[in-house]
């Protein structure tokens, strides 16, 4: 698998994604979901409000999830296989460089509590939790470990925009599973934003693990946050990550030194 990694990167990482577009449709095969055009179709029981068991148990039992975990344990899979658990980014921390460079995706994430906190109880809060974990160890694992060893071969910038396109590709079908296409388009841009900025973190710091931890906080803060309460940060955080993260990208490659070791 290697030497066909060392021919073909490009082929390889377009195969990859195609892999976890299958593993997508298959686990919204495994759980449907059924979509209500109007809400007053709905049976008495399902319009009560949700308990705090209620809204973890369907946070957790989704087919978004399912297939995090499935891509999760893809990814180990291949990690292992071919011993590129170092080579993909997971170092020990002492190799980390310029964890400083976090400020911006960090504010960014505190930004969204603008307008407070949205939690139901601690069921709720630690299924949101493990679906933020989960996600983003698959997905950074993937495309900035995996993917990223693959391509970095090709130069970085080729590395940093292929992954990020093929990230946005993913990222659009998967939500193309649970919604309408329009809806979809307005997800997969600031993903594919966060794409661009998670990659140039990894080669400035020299590890997967920051770009992982930044993904992290950012999935989670926007799950349990309500930032709609105060209106003009709805349009400095819609800016923010997407032009935001893409320029601050931009920004941490913008030195040639920089490009040549990500020092």
């Amino acid at each position: 698998m290697k030497g066909f990694i060392t021919r073909c990167p490009f082929t390889f990482s377009l195969l990859l994604t195609l892999v976890l577009f299958a593993l997508a449709f298959v686990s919204r095969s495994i759980l449907p979901e059924t979509v209500v055009s109007n809400v007053a179709d709905l049976p008495p029981e399902l319009k009560l409000p949700l308990s705090d068991q209620q809204r973890g148990l369907y946070a957790i039992i989704s087919f978004e999830i399912l297939f995090r975990v499935l891509a999760a344990l893809l990814v180990i899979t291949l990690l292992t296989r071919l011993g590129w658990w170092c080579e993909a980014g997971f170092s020990r921390p002492s190799r980390w460089r310029n964890l400083h460079l976090l400020w911006f995706p960090l504010l960014v994430s505190a930004m969204t509590f603008s307008g407070g906190v949205q939690i139901s109880g601690p069921v709720f809060l630690a299924s949101v939790l493990f679906g933020a974990l989960v996600t983003a160890f698959a997905e950074e694992a993937l495309y900035r470990g995996v993917i990223w060893r693959a391509l970095v071969c090709l130069g970085l910038m080729r590395a940093v925009l292929t992954t990020s396109l093929l990230y946005g590709a993913l990222y659009f079908g998967v939500s193309m599973l649970s919604g309408p296409w329009p809806e979809a388009v307005v997800l997969t841009v600031p993903a594919t934003c966060g794409a661009f900025m998670y990659a140039a973190l990894r080669w400035r710091t020299a590890s997967v693990w920051p770009a992982m931890l930044v993904h992290a906080v950012l999935s989670f803060a926007g799950q349990i946050s309500t930032p709609g309460a105060v209106p003009y940060l709805i349009l400095l955080l819609a800016v923010a990550s997407t032009l935001g993260f893409v320029g601050y990208g931009l920004f941490l490659l913008r030195n040639p030194y920089v490009r040549t070791d990500g020092g």
